[in-house]
């Protein structure tokens, strides 16, 4: 269970049914979690919210895919090296993905390796 000093968990899926589904089991274990349903929705998280201790990010939806998400928050001071996981069909190769998780998954694959993620987070870049 995390302790007090974790900040949130970004999940930006367009999947509704998954989106919720990750979020249920995140915040079941304790884990804080928000909602994006793409990477529009998330830039605008970012600038209302701040830095989330781990995006959880959805690589294909409608409006900006995660490719684009990425791009955008590499080429910002404030949220260069945020912690980004891939939720995807497909290994994703892209120096801001610290690991990418395969769909389909279940809740327990989830679970095993948010700790681990959130130990490798990267700290804020300083300007």
């Amino acid at each position: 269970m995390p302790g007090a000093s974790e900040g949130t968990l970004l999940v930006v899926e367009d999947d509704a049914d998954l989106r919720a589904s990750v979020v249920d089991v995140l915040t079941s274990a304790g884990y804080p979690s928000a909602v994006a349903k793409d990477g529009l929705e998330a830039l605008t998280w970012l600038e209302v919210h701040g830095r989330p201790s781990l995006v959880l990010l959805d690589m294909e939806m409608p409006r900006m895919d995660g490719r684009a998400f990425l791009e955008r928050v590499t080429r910002h001071p404030a949220w260069a090296g945020l912690t980004v996981v891939a939720l995807t069909s497909r290994p994703v190769h892209h120096p801001a993905v610290l690991d990418t998780l395969l769909k389909p998954f279940d809740g327990h694959a989830l679970l095993e390796h948010v700790p681990h993620w959130l130990r490798r987070s990267r700290p804020p870049v300083k300007s």
